[in-house]
């Protein structure tokens, strides 16, 4: 037996069916009125970092004389960090205080009409006194006539040490002419935050002098710097030390120090290494 449907109650079906992937769409989110992002999660002391904060006027009236605010918490923003850029503003940036003193930093974006966003980019310079830890950023949408909810943004991490871990080798160059011991300095950066530079110094035993294009040498010192090294990440520098016929049968202890680093090592046991070598005979050196 047939099912019949009055032509009427089909029209009104297939209307129904056309319109039902309109009626499961979903409704596009608001965006929130304050939303911040960081170049970066984590900085050494004395790096720069940039604060992207996006304010939203998700009212229907104008917000007028519109700031973009940013704070941190557990410390106030300004007794660590430097404005040093502001991009997209309309105006200059400068520092918002209370009755404490400075407390964070401001960028004017103008008159902010309903359903307006405007973007700011603050660049901060951390200070080579900021204490290590976790920073958790704010910010907020202010004008003459509004002030939202301080917003909780993302967290920045201080990293104010690196640990210069210090490696030597020592390995024979034997020659009738020159004979020399050849010399590598391992410099590691085992964290937690990056190495921006470390001095590595050797005194030579009385009588002996270095060779190096790596390393610079003055009378019986080598002094060789590193540059930046990433975390985990090693540098090498080479040098040489010629030996002679006065040094045969001579046992000799070399031992490169850390002397300096940026930022400060947290960890003295492993600043310096050590190598013993001796002279057995013109052609032949033993290290170990």
């Amino acid at each position: 037996m047939r099912s019949l449907r009055h032509p009427l109650a089909l029209v009104a079906l297939a209307a129904a069916m056309v319109m039902s992937p309109l009626l499961a769409a979903p409704a596009s989110a608001d965006p929130p009125e304050v939303a911040l992002s960081l170049s970066s999660s984590q900085v050494t002391v004395g790096d720069s970092v940039t604060v992207t904060a996006t304010v939203t006027n998700v009212h229907g009236f104008t917000v007028l004389g519109a700031t973009a605010r940013i704070f941190t918490i557990p410390a106030a923003l300004p007794s660590y960090a430097t404005l040093t850029g502001c991009t997209g503003a309309t105006g200059p940036c400068g520092t918002v205080s209370d009755a404490g003193g400075p407390i964070g930093f401001q960028a004017p974006v103008g008159a902010l009409a309903g359903g307006a966003s405007a973007t700011v980019a603050f660049t901060l310079s951390i200070a080579q006194n900021a204490q290590p830890g976790d920073q958790t950023f704010q910010g907020e949408l202010r004008g003459s006539n509004y002030g939202s909810v301080t917003v909780a943004g993302p967290v920045l991490t201080v990293v104010g040490q690196a640990d210069a871990a210090v490696g030597l080798t020592a390995a024979p160059k034997l020659g009738l002419l020159v004979p020399k011991i050849e010399f590598t300095v391992r410099v590691t950066d085992n964290g937690p935050g990056v190495l921006r530079d470390a001095t590595v110094t050797m005194p030579l035993p009385a009588g002996l002098s270095g060779l190096s294009a790596d390393c610079g040498t003055s009378g019986s010192v080598v002094t060789c710097t590193t540059g930046q090294v990433g975390v985990g990440a090693s540098v090498t520098r080479k040098f040489s030390v010629p030996v002679g016929l006065l040094d045969i049968g001579v046992p000799y202890t070399f031992r490169a120090a850390r002397t300096a680093s940026d930022p400060v090592d947290p960890v003295a046991a492993d600043d310096a290494a050590q190598v013993q070598c001796t002279v057995v005979s013109i052609v032949l050196v033993t290290c170990h």
